[in-house]
């Protein structure tokens, strides 16, 4: 009796070194309980602690720090992404791409004169939009300034895409070298998308959500609802039972999982907010 009380003693060690020094994310998980969350939500997305939620119901919502508030925001919403700045756009049931205008509770639609059916929505920034269309082929929205319009193009009908992600902000030397615009693809492996006939797998097993922070920095969720994260080449196990996430700059992770709870996994350099 007493050397199984050392042996599971000592088992409990190795396993609080392993957690200690595993990884950089705090994985006590925090359910954020003063951030109300609507029913039903299917997706998350943020802009440091500014959050937003896709409701099952296709209802948008925003909370809100300063009034410590869930306001409404829209409805009929298939998609929806937030870049750099804090743009919002959002794909509605018309299949056409909106983003906010200067009224805060209007939406404009900005895209126009093209037959592309928008479906799957990631945005970088305000000039660089991209979806995937019902077709499953990449679509790059461009702004011009000049103009106050958004142009949009097919930069990939040759292949099949199913989820697109890009980071908000850009290490513009390593995006140089390697491409910022990631996409789930052929046998929904992660893809580093280059151009039409280049494209890097990243995974092989299949992904159904992903999100990215850096160029070399992102979190996916595969098909077993299992949250990983990928920094410079190495895989590491966030948690599992996940329906959708997203990250921030300070690197925190917000989870909502398949029981509709919202969590933060906080990393070190958020721990002290």
């Amino acid at each position: 009796m007493i050397k199984l009380l050392h042996f599971e003693a000592g088992v409990i060690v190795i396993l609080f070194i392993y957690l200690l020094f595993n990884g950089s994310y705090d994985l006590s998980d925090q359910q954020v309980s003063k951030i109300p969350h609507p029913k039903n939500p299917k997706k998350i997305d943020c802009d440091g602690q500014d959050i937003w939620f896709l409701t099952e119901e296709n209802e948008l919502f925003h909370w809100y720090p300063v009034l410590e508030t869930l306001i409404f925001k829209e409805s009929d919403v298939l998609d929806f992404s937030i870049g750099e700045g804090g743009i919002v756009a959002i794909i509605k049931k018309d299949n056409e791409v909106y983003t906010r205008t200067i009224n805060a509770n209007e939406w404009e639609r900005v895209s126009y004169y093209e037959n592309f059916e928008h479906k799957n929505i990631s945005v970088c920034n305000i000039l660089e939009i991209y979806t995937i269309d019902s077709h499953n082929h990449l679509i790059k929205g461009y702004y011009n300034m000049n103009t106050d319009t958004y142009g949009w193009m097919c930069i990939d009908c040759l292949n099949n895409h199913y989820y697109v992600s890009c980071p908000f902000r850009h290490d513009v030397l390593m995006d140089y070298i390697y491409s910022h615009l990631w996409t789930i693809g052929s046998e929904n492996y992660i893809y580093k998308y280059i151009d039409n006939g280049k494209h890097i797998a990243i995974s092989e097993s299949s992904f159904k959500q992903i999100k990215v922070l850096r160029s070399r920095y992102l979190i996916g969720i595969d098909m077993n609802d299992n949250l990983w994260k990928y920094h410079y080449g190495n895989w590491i196990f966030v948690r599992s039972n996940v329906k959708s996430a997203t990250i921030n700059y300070l690197e925190e992770i917000y989870v909502i999982d398949n029981d509709n709870l919202v969590f933060r996994i906080k990393n070190e350099k958020s721990k002290a907010l």
